[in-house]
Parts: structure tokens; sequence; C-alpha cells
């Protein structure tokens, strides 16, 4: 029997039912949404169950990332040693070599993060389960070491490969927001995932009862802020060509992962200067609308995420930054069933109007309205 089996949900109440998929006999997992994406992403999975505080998606996504996690390089679908996979099955797109299995450098931290959380919400589920799962959290460690350098961790491709299928691998996965350039030229640093891989060392520092990790992680903390979160405007991406300092959404998203210890070493009233430019009145878009109008793809452009806007708040909230969190919260009246995401179009009156777009059904969209409304959620019993 399988953990999630062994904790047992009420399906006729459970609005994740929908989604469930039976990966193996033992292994329940979940689908990213529909009709685009019946397939596994482990990043999806845990991230609802961050936002939710449901331990059984959360321990879906420890058993998923574990019976997916890499043994070896492959330069084809980008998998290393201990990297969590980003999808299952992996695709072939459109004029790209490669698949994309393992096109993530964000999900093999969040897996580590799902770990801690399941240790907060179910401690005794999780005692069930830490000497069954240490040795992946062991590999996935190694994976997140292995591309730290001076303490900033650093996206680049497995030996022999020079990119992945896809253009760009944290969870804005379509092109860089910067009008002429979709993708980088590796190695490159996006922020978001630093603070993200900074996080999940961080409560391996205390579950693998490895204090090096903690200390690793308070290092990576300490220069990301004073590397990328600056008074002058926020880095989003440097990668061996250039970097790129724009408003986005990333910068208000860090503050879900980055502790409030840190507080006092960044400028909340420049971030929220900035953050003005990507308001609306549905939430917080991705990339400044000027800019977003002028990209190849605008997938990530000047569009509301629901699940972004999620951890826009939760950051914002535990920085005290109140009218961020009002903001960020808009979102929560127009998910309905789980829209995945919201275009903006101009009105005749100078306006804007929300367009739906992606799936009308997606597993984090789900999941951020259980987490503005549910007293379960991660608002109402915060540990990230």
């Amino acid at each position: 029997m399988s953990i999630l089996s062994a904790i047992g949900t009420a399906a006729e109440a459970d609005p994740f039912t929908p989604f469930k998929l039976q990966l193996t006999p033992n292994i329940t997992s979940y689908s990213a949404g529909f009709p685009s994406y019946p397939s596994v992403f482990a990043r999806d999975i845990i991230t609802s169950g961050i936002l939710s505080a449901r331990p059984e998606l959360l321990i879906s996504g420890i058993e998923v990332g574990a019976y997916y996690q890499a043994q070896k390089s492959n330069t084809v679908n980008g998998a290393e040693e201990g990297k969590i996979a980003h999808e299952k099955p992996g695709a072939s797109l459109p004029s790209r070599e490669g698949k994309t299995d393992y096109n993530a450098c964000d999900t093999t931290a969040l897996f580590l993060i799902a770990t801690e959380g399941l240790s907060r919400l179910s401690p005794h589920v999780f005692a069930q389960t830490i000497n069954n799962i240490k040795p992946s959290l062991k590999k996935a460690v190694g994976y997140i070491v292995s591309h730290i350098d001076d303490d900033i961790f650093i996206e680049r491709p497995p030996t022999g490969s020079s990119g992945y299928a896809l253009k760009v691998t944290m969870w804005k996965d379509s092109v860089l927001p910067q009008p002429g350039k979709e993708e980088p030229i590796y190695p490159v640093i996006y922020p978001q995932a630093h603070f993200i891989a900074a996080r999940g060392l961080l409560g391996m520092g205390s579950l693998l009862k490895e204090p090096e990790l903690s200390y690793l992680a308070d290092k990576m903390f300490r220069k990301g802020i004073g590397s990328f979160i600056l008074k002058e405007g926020y880095i989003v991406y440097k990668d061996n060509e250039a970097s790129l300092m724009q408003e986005s959404s990333d910068e208000l998203h860090n503050l879900a992962y980055i502790p409030k210890t840190y507080k006092d070493l960044l400028p909340l009233d420049e971030i929220r200067g900035r953050a003005k430019i990507l308001e609306t009145p549905f939430g917080y878009m991705c990339t400044p609308r000027e800019v977003a109008k002028k990209l190849k793809d605008n997938y990530h452009g000047d569009t509301v995420w629901t699940q972004d806007n999620a951890l826009i708040n939760y950051g914002a909230v535990k920085f005290g930054l109140s009218y961020e969190a009002g903001v960020s919260s808009s979102v929560a009246s127009h998910i309905g069933e789980g829209q995945e995401l919201f275009g903006l179009e101009d009105n005749i009156d100078g306006g804007i109007s929300l367009i739906r777009k992606g799936n009308s059904k997606q597993l984090w969209a789900v999941a951020t309205s259980e987490y503005f409304n549910s007293q379960y959620s991660l608002l109402n019993n915060p540990w990230l």
C-alpha cells in the first residue's frame, strides 16, 4: 500500500480528484491540467501541495519525484544524477532538439521543500517515510550542490549538451522576457531558481542533520539578495553573455521562499515601487506590458498566473506588504473551477479586461483557490 493510500481522502469532497492518475499500482499521481496537460508535472503537484497544505499532494510529489529521479546524465532529455523530472512522459517540441523530461532547474529543490512541508503538516507520516526517501533526498541535494558556484545556483545543461528542448527551464518556461532573445547563453543564473534552491537546502540542513547545508543556504540567501534584488532594479537572469534588469513577478514571488530573518537586507520600498508596474485589477502580471507586447511568445508576458499570485500573496503577507497582498488576492475571484491563467486586453475606455487563457482546469489553480479559501492552507498555516 502506498503512503497516499494509507492517509486516504474523502474523494467526494476532494477538489483534486479529477486530476488523479494511477502512476503505478502503489503510486497515485496527478495530471497538471485539462485539456492540454494530462501529463505528470512534479513541479505542479508539489506547488499545489504547498499552497493547499494537502499532505496527499506533497506525498504524491515526493513519490513521483523519487520514482522518476534521474540516475545518470542524458544529453537528450536533460537528465543529471539526482535531478527530479519535469514532465513525464517527456515531449518533443517543433523545431527543437531533445525532449522535455528533465528540463527544469527548480523542481529538484521543490522536491526537497515538499519533504519539509510533509514533516511540518503530517509528522507521523513523515516519520514513516524519511528512511525510504533519504537516498533520494541526498541525491537531490547532490544535484543542487553540484550547480552551486560562489554561493550562486547556476543552470547549465548536462556535459555534452548545448541546451534543452525548452528554451527556459524555470517555471516561466516559454521564452526569456527580453524581445529578440528567447533563450539564454549557458550557463545562466535565474534568481528565482536560486532562491528556491536555497530554501530547499535550508530545510534539508535540519531534516538530514547536515548543518553545513543550512550554512550554505544562509550564504545563498545573502548572496542572492545582494546580487539580484537591488535598490536600482531586479535582475531577471544573468547568462554567459549579459544580464537583464527589469520588473518581474519573480521578485515578489521570491519572497515566498526567502525567510523573514533576511527582511533587513531587502529593499522593500523599491520592490513595492517596481510591483506597481505589474499591477492589474486581477493580480500581478508576469512581465511589464510594454515588454510583453514585443515578445514572440507571450505565455509568461502580460499574463496573470494563479499560482504565481498565490505565492506572491504569501511572500507579501510574510514581509508585511499589505497592499501587495491585496492586489495578488484579486486573482482568487476569477479562478472559477480552475482557470490556469488570464490575459489582458485594453478597453476602448482605457481600462483593462480579463481574457481566460490556458487550461480551464489546472491543478495548481485549484490549489490557489484552496490557498485563499481554506482554513488549512499555507496562508492560514504558514511554515514556508
